[in-house]
C-alpha cells in the first residue's frame, strides 16, 4: 500500500501542536547565521551577483559596458569591507549550520517520540562538528558525481562557444547551441535529484545515531531509500504550494516588512518540512528494524 504524503504531514502537525514556539526557536538558532548573512547582504547591497547584474544592465543601457569597466566594478565590490564581512558570515554559516541542523533533527525526532527537549538541546550535536561537515561534503561529492555525464555532454555542446575567438562569434555560437542544451541539462538535473533523494536521510541517521560513521550514514540512507525515492519526492513537492504562497504574499509587501515575513514564514515551513521528513525517516527505520514492509499500513503508535 502507498502511504500518501498527507500521513507524514498530519503526524508532524500532531506532534508540533502546542510546541510551535520552542520548535520555531530551535529553527531560528539553526538558521540564524544564514539569516544574518542574507539580511546584511540585502541591507548593504553588497551581494556580488546582484551588484554585477545591476551594473551590467545599467552599463549596457548606457553603452559603456566593456571588459575594463566590468573588472573595475568587480574590484570595487571586492575591495569593500562589507563584501568580506558577508563572505565571513557565509563561511560561519557553512561551518556551524550542519551540526546545528543535526541538533534540530534530533529535537524533532524526540518530539515525535513524545519527549519534548529544552530548546538548548539543539546544541546537543555540536560535538559532531567535523563529522557533520564531512557528511555534507561527502553527500555533495556523491551528488556531483551523478551529474558528471550531463556535465560532460554540456562541455561537448559548449565547445563551439569556447573555441569562438571574438565576442560576436561567441554570441552566434551560443545562439546555435541554445536548442541543444536541454538534453545535457536533463542529464544533470535528473540524476542529481535522484542522488539527492538517495542520500537525503543521511543527516537524520547521524542525528539519531551520533556514534555512526559518515560512510554508514550515507550507505544506510541509500538502503532505506531503496524504492522510496518517489515517496520522498512526492512529500517534498507537496509543500510547493506553501512556498509559492509565501512568495506571493511577500510580493505584496515591501522593504523590511517583506524580509521579516519571509524569514518568519521560512522558519515555519522549515519546521513543518523537517518534522515531516523526520516522520518519514522514523517510519522507514521502524520498518527496517521490525522487518515490515515500508508500504504496510502504519500503526497509530509506531513512532512512540
Amino acid at each position: 500500500m502507498f502511504i500518501p504524503s498527507g500521513y507524514y504531514r498530519r503526524k508532524a502537525l500532531a506532534a508540533l501542536k502546542g510546541h510551535w514556539q520552542p520548535a520555531l526557536l530551535v529553527a531560528l538558532i539553526v538558521n540564524l547565521p544564514t539569516m544574518l548573512m542574507q539580511g546584511f547582504s540585502m541591507f548593504t547591497g553588497n551581494d556580488l551577483m546582484d551588484r554585477l547584474g545591476a551594473f551590467i544592465v545599467s552599463a549596457s543601457r548606457d553603452g559603456v559596458l566593456t571588459q575594463q569597466t566590468l573588472l573595475q566594478e568587480i574590484n570595487t565590490i571586492v575591495a569593500s569591507t562589507a563584501f568580506w564581512l558577508i563572505r565571513g558570515l557565509e563561511i560561519l554559516a557553512m561551518l556551524v549550520t550542519p551540526c546545528l541542523s543535526l541538533g534540530m533533527y534530533k529535537w524533532l525526532m524526540d518530539l515525535l517520540h513524545g519527549e519534548e527537549q529544552p530548546v538548548n538541546a539543539v546544541f546537543s550535536r555540536l560535538r559532531l562538528f567535523l563529522k557533520a561537515i564531512g557528511l555534507q561534503l561527502l553527500i555533495i561529492l556523491k551528488v556531483l558525481l551523478w551529474t558528471l555525464p550531463g556535465l560532460a555532454v554540456m562541455f561537448i555542446v559548449m565547445l563551439p562557444v569556447l573555441r569562438a575567438g571574438t565576442t560576436q562569434a561567441q554570441l552566434d555560437a551560443m545562439t546555435a547551441v541554445q536548442g541543444m542544451s536541454f538534453l545535457p541539462m536533463l542529464l544533470m538535473i535528473v540524476p542529481g535529484v535522484i542522488a539527492a533523494l538517495r542520500y537525503a536521510l543521511s543527516e537524520y541517521i547521524m542525528a539519531e545515531k551520533p556514534e555512526s560513521k559518515i560512510r554508514f550514514c550515507v550507505s544506510h540512507s541509500k538502503e532505506l531509500m531503496k524504492d522510496q525515492k518517489k515517496n520522498l519526492f512526492f512529500l517534498l513537492t507537496s509543500f510547493l504550494l506553501w512556498y509559492l504562497l509565501e512568495l506571493l504574499i511577500a510580493s505584496f509587501l515591501s522593504g523590511v516588512l517583506s524580509l521579516v515575513f519571509q524569514m518568519f514564514a521560512g522558519l515555519v515551513l522549515s519546521v513543518y518540512v523537517t518534522c515531516s521528513i523526520s516522520v518519514f525517516y522514523l517510519r522507514l527505520e521502524h520498518a527496517a528494524e521490525t522487518g515490515e514492509s515500508p508500504e504496510a499500513e502504519p500503526a497509530p503508535d509506531e513512532l512512540n
